[in-house]
């Protein structure tokens, strides 16, 4: 039993979907935002950050990597890959080191990768 990893030694951050924020908010560990946020957004570790359907997302996200669901407008600095699905929508800037966009996202950006 000692292989056993207990809730207290996990890093995991949900946003509900109702929930609407304002501010720079730093994240460590899975993040999954599915409410509102307006402001910046750190994940301070090489966490996965997920922008579910639901959400709205209006500032500076800076991450490694990032899966995009729902809306963004502003500013993305990735490390890693960001993916951006089907329902996604994002407008704004992309700096990341690989960037996918599956056919159906709607997108208004202006991007830089750096890279595999």
């Amino acid at each position: 039993m000692d292989n056993i990893i207990s809730i207290e030694e996990q890093e995991f951050t949900l946003i509900g979907k109702k929930t609407r924020l304002n501010g720079v908010f730093n994240f460590s560990g899975l993040t999954h935002i599915a409410g509102d946020i307006e402001g910046d957004i750190h994940i301070r570790d090489k966490s996965l950050l997920t922008i579910e359907e639901t959400s709205t997302i209006e500032g500076k996200i800076h991450c490694k990597d990032l899966k995009v669901f729902g809306k963004i407008k502003g500013e993305i600095i990735s490390s890693g890959k960001v993916e951006i699905f089907p329902s996604g929508k994002l407008s704004g800037l992309i700096k990341s080191q690989n960037l996918v966009i599956h056919p159906g996202a709607m997108v208004n950006i202006d991007g830089h990768t750096t890279g595999s």
